[in-house]
């Protein structure tokens, strides 16, 4: 079994086109299991070891270091800083405590304590009212437990005691999640507790879709009406149209716009889904791109220019449109031709119904680059 530890986890990662080597860094659950194994440490009268050892899901050993411990009354207290090497996460450095005691009820409970958000929205695959402690870190942390009362505690503290109280909580957690998609997600009063792997992999586009699926679901269990957009400023857009529709409706989807109309199409509560973007993405998804990623598809110019000109576009115009290079710059050198910016939309809110069940209403909406609509399918 790989023993990992911080400090010496590397990987190749692309970032924007360049190779980078990035240090890998442990997921909050991974922190939150160490902690739990660090205070039953305690709890059980032991020395606290250098560092702690756990085993992530992948079946490698994590070793981490403790940041603080103490016993205070009937309760012992660990502390693990959360390091995620090179990932760019708002979590990186946050201070992970868990508090353990002895319980007179059998069991081991796990609850949320301050600065770990508590779910309010179905979606989430927790019960609602349950602290957002996602459920395998819940698996690692308990894990940690039973095994320490099997192995460290003796017979003599079960003799007081039948059972175990686990908190977890976070140092300006609360903070911290203002920062994240949780307030969106219904999660409110702290951060997520997360972790798949047990790694966190900087960049990591794995990651990066879950968080995308996950956003998607939460809007589709929520409302019968999503909003798509690939980036912020069409978010920030999107959120000033559409006051009416709750925050957690309008989900910013990056590249991964079919892995969102998937999550859509397999919940029949959902009866509309816009999409806005602008003219770059939304000439992706009107040539029938549905990863929007710059190495992943590229906008056709010709099939742009083509659809200008079968649209009426002016032979003049067509010709300095034939010099530009980017769709933003042929759509705005022909954004008073209304037929054409409509056939362009028209053709985006196509490719999306191929991907969706009978029945859903689709609305495209084409932004420029200041925020003002340009056209839209809706007629």
């Amino acid at each position: 079994m790989d023993d990992l530890y911080l400090g010496s986890i590397y990987e190749d990662v692309d970032v924007d086109g360049v190779k980078k080597r990035l240090r890998q860094g442990f997921t909050t659950g991974t922190c939150a299991a160490a902690a739990t194994q660090g205070a039953l440490w305690l709890l059980a009268g032991q020395p606290l070891p250098s560092d702690l050892t756990v085993t992530l899901p992948i079946g490698k050993r994590a070793h981490l270091p403790v940041y603080s411990a103490s016993v205070q009354g009937e309760h012992a207290l660990c502390t693990i800083q959360k390091d995620g090497g090179d990932d760019p996460d708002v979590t990186h450095g946050a201070l992970i405590t868990v508090t353990v005691q002895g319980t007179a009820l059998p069991g081991i409970v796990l609850e949320g304590g301050e600065g770990v958000g508590r779910v309010t929205k179905p979606g989430l695959g927790l019960r609602l009212g349950a602290p957002a402690i996602n459920r395998i870190p819940q698996k690692m942390i308990l894990h940690e437990a039973q095994q320490m009362l099997e192995t460290v505690f003796d017979t003599s503290w079960f003799s007081s005691y039948a059972g175990l109280k686990i908190s977890v909580a976070v140092e300006h957690g609360e903070d911290i999640a203002q920062n994240t998609c949780n307030p969106r997600l219904g999660i409110v009063g702290g951060i997520s507790i997360l972790g798949t792997t047990g790694l966190v992999r900087p960049y990591s586009l794995s990651s990066w879709k879950a968080s995308v699926v996950l956003a998607t679901k939460v809007a589709c269990e929520n409302h019968d009406q999503v909003v798509l957009v690939p980036g912020s400023r069409s978010k920030q857009w999107a959120d000033q149209y559409f006051t009416s529709f709750p925050p957690e409706s309008v989900v910013e989807i990056g590249r991964f716009l079919g892995h969102a109309l998937h999550v859509i199409n397999i919940r029949p509560t959902v009866t509309r889904v816009i999409f806005a973007a602008m003219p770059g993405k939304l000439t992706k998804v009107a040539q029938g791109a549905m990863d929007l990623h710059a190495y992943e598809s590229s906008v056709d110019l010709t099939w742009l220019l083509n659809l200008a000109r079968d649209s009426g576009v002016k032979s003049s115009v067509m010709e300095d449109m034939q010099h530009l290079t980017t769709a933003g710059g042929i759509v705005n050198r022909a954004r008073h031709y209304p037929r054409f910016l409509k056939q362009l939309t028209l053709s985006a809110r196509n490719q999306i119904l191929t991907k969706l069940r009978d029945g859903v209403v689709v609305d495209v909406y084409l932004l420029d680059a200041q925020g003002h609509i340009l056209s839209s399918s809706v007629s």
